[in-house]
């Protein structure tokens, strides 16, 4: 597969390197293709990758990291950077043009905490004859907020950007499969929902010649050499080690449903009180979770915040893998696929309320503010609640992943208008009530009392 896509971040990279010395925060959650773009915009030029592992003391890594420098720039034998502040005091005073670049670079704050203030001052330093394009990239988001970010951080304000790479956007990844050969819009759907916009995956796909959803099911799942084996429990240990079990039941709680603090508790061997540091974890350290409160609520007094897994594959892991994983793990593949398929189409409703949402949403935030779903402690909900304060004007939409008749929409629809009633504010406002689905029959008929209506392929 081709590098697809990020050409407003190549550009960027491409202004800053043009006028360095320049640094560069990179930033977003595993696999979505961080170093792949360092070494697409390091392709044609001179440049240095630099990988901080956490398993390498500081005397180890800088020893590597001497040794790559002085092969890359043919630097002469009296020239030594192996400690640390000989590493930094050289990369910021080199007067020739070179991309530096440091992967996983929050991992110093456990391997050694000075590096990270030691770079604060020799930045500030730096000769106005450097000619290096610092870039430094990570995917602990949370880390990285700590060290570049926060008003107390060490790197506030030294980086000349901060660029955060999110996963591809379901247009984005369809446009994709549609170039590696992929046409069928259920097809894209189904990979959609297992791997969401995650390009390493697709590149899986495509390097073990995948055909589609089931061909991709068996080889990169569930298969003795499949390389998505390990792939959840090897990403938790990597972060949090002895405690990745922990982590292993609170997002396999999430992916069945369970969204409270209560309800998560009752799952796993976790208090409702000490759940806070894991989601903290999962949501800035991995951003792999998600805390959603009803759009009408104050971020600052909800009580009706939930939890939800926004990447899809940890949540399909989580839903049918961990539940069975001395099965899975012993090879007994067989029965969990069967599952999977018999579950399918309910296991996706979810996932396809978030893909209509992020559609609706980027069609409707410039004329309703706010947008988002609703729900009370009834248990009445409203999966698209889009509000403009200003022109009194509310919009409630439900999705529904299958076709629909006609009668079977209208009742959707007066359903959600009666919904409306229990808003608070919004029975003061003008109202209009939508519905999206697969297909919807006579949507014309439904259009012309009022209503408004999508199908799917208005939106793709």
């Amino acid at each position: 597969m081709e590098f697809y896509n990020r050409e407003k971040e190549l550009s960027l990279m491409s202004l800053l390197d043009k006028s360095k010395p320049s640094f560069l925060v990179i930033t977003g959650k595993r696999r979505v293709g961080k170093t792949e773009l360092i070494k697409q915009f390091s392709r044609d030029r001179k440049a240095l990758y630099l990988f901080v592992d956490s398993n390498k003391s500081i005397d180890i890594l800088m020893d590597e990291f001497n040794r790559m420098l002085s092969e890359e720039l043919d630097l002469p034998d009296y020239i030594n950077v192996k400690e640390p502040e000989n590493f930094l005091k050289f990369i910021t005073s080199y007067d020739r043009d070179i991309v530096i670049a440091i992967d996983e670079f929050q991992r110093f704050l456990k391997i050694y905490p000075s590096f990270i203030t030691q770079l604060q001052r020799y930045w500030d330093m730096k000769s106005d004859n450097c000619k290096v394009f610092l870039i430094v990239s990570g995917s602990s988001i949370g880390m990285i907020r700590k060290i570049f970010i926060e008003a107390q951080a060490p790197l506030f304000k030294r980086a000349d950007n901060i660029l955060t790479l999110r996963p591809f956007m379901v247009h984005e990844t369809f446009s994709m499969l549609d170039e590696i050969g992929i046409t069928d819009m259920q097809e894209k759907l189904d990979l959609y929902f297992l791997f969401g916009g995650t390009i390493y995956y697709y590149r899986l796909f495509e390097k073990y010649q995948c055909t589609g959803f089931l061909d991709a099911l068996e080889k990169l799942v569930f298969s003795e050499f499949a390389p998505l084996k390990d792939e959840v429990r090897d990403i938790l240990i990597e972060e949090f080690g002895k405690e990745h079990s922990t982590y292993y039941e609170i997002i396999s709680a999430i992916s069945q449903g369970k969204c409270s603090k209560s309800a998560i508790s009752e799952m796993t061997h976790v208090s409702s009180n000490s759940l806070s540091p894991y989601f903290y974890d999962l949501a800035d350290l991995l951003g792999i979770v998600e805390y959603r409160i009803p759009v009408t609520d104050s971020p600052k007094k909800s009580k009706r915040g939930r939890y939800f897994l926004k990447d899809n594959f940890f949540r399909f892991y989580g839903r049918f893998i961990y539940p069975a994983l001395s099965q899975y793990m012993g090879g007994k593949y067989d029965p969990i696929m069967e599952k999977v398929l018999q579950q399918w189409q309910s296991y996706t409703g979810k996932l396809f309320e978030d893909m209509i949402r992020e559609l609706m949403s980027s069609r409707l935030i410039s004329e309703y503010p706010e947008i988002g779903s609703w729900w009370n402690r009834k248990g009445d909900e409203i999966d698209i609640l889009a509000i403009n304060r200003e022109k009194s004007e509310v919009m409630a939409i439900e999705i529904k992943n299958k076709e629909l008749t006609r009668d079977e929409a209208r009742r959707i629809l007066n359903s959600t208008s009666e919904k409306i009633e229990l808003i608070p504010d919004a029975s003061v406002m003008n109202f209009n009530v939508g519905i999206v689905a697969r297909k919807i029959e006579d949507r014309k008929l439904l259009e012309d009392e009022g209503f408004l209506v999508w199908e799917l392929e208005d939106l793709l």
